[in-house]
């Protein structure tokens, strides 16, 4: 048998997925390593408020390495947030109603959108996975309480209060933020 026949049979048995690489693992670590604030690009609002966001947590926590990431449409969005792939979002609140009916209409699917507010700024609300952890999400909401006296359209932490959907972590900080 000639070299190129033996090469030709045996990339032929050889599975493709041998030859390939997936760069999951470095992304999930990524992941653990940095607070990454999910955006869509659909809306123009979320992405460069994110910025803004990640600037405030990093200054005020230095160690969570905050950073903006966007998805390509509130569909993805839905899907990293539904497979908690992505921990937090930052969406208006119209797309919260849309990501609510989008989860509705899934009901074959073992994965439910479980989120709840962290903050609000204006229309745009940030928020957390509901089984992340209460105490990481504690640091998470005093680092933006203690930062929204500059970031624009920021609500007051005793409006926030107000939001009976608040996630645990968050209602615990800005009661003893106040």
């Amino acid at each position: 048998m000639n070299r190129r026949k033996f090469l030709a049979i045996l990339a032929a048995v050889m599975p493709s997925t041998a030859i390939a690489h997936s760069p999951w693992g470095q992304f999930q670590v990524y992941r653990q390593k940095h607070l990454l604030i999910l955006t869509s690009r659909e809306d123009e609002e979320s992405y460069p408020y994110s910025k803004l966001l990640a600037v405030a947590l990093n200054r005020e926590q230095p160690n969570a390495s905050a950073r903006p990431a966007r998805a390509v449409n509130l569909e993805r969005v839905y899907n990293l947030l539904r497979t908690k792939q992505f921990t937090f979002t930052l969406l208006p609140k119209n797309h919260l109603e849309l990501l609510e009916a989008m989860d509705l209409a899934n009901i074959k699917s073992q994965y439910r959108l479980e989120l709840s507010p962290i903050y609000t700024f204006g229309d745009l609300v940030f928020l957390v996975q509901n089984d992340f952890d209460t105490n990481l999400v504690r640091i998470v909401t005093h680092a933006v309480a203690e930062s929204a006296i500059w970031l624009p359209d920021a609500d007051s932490p005793l409006d926030v209060l107000a939001n009976k959907k608040l996630h645990p972590g968050a209602y615990e900080a800005l009661e003893k933020f106040n």
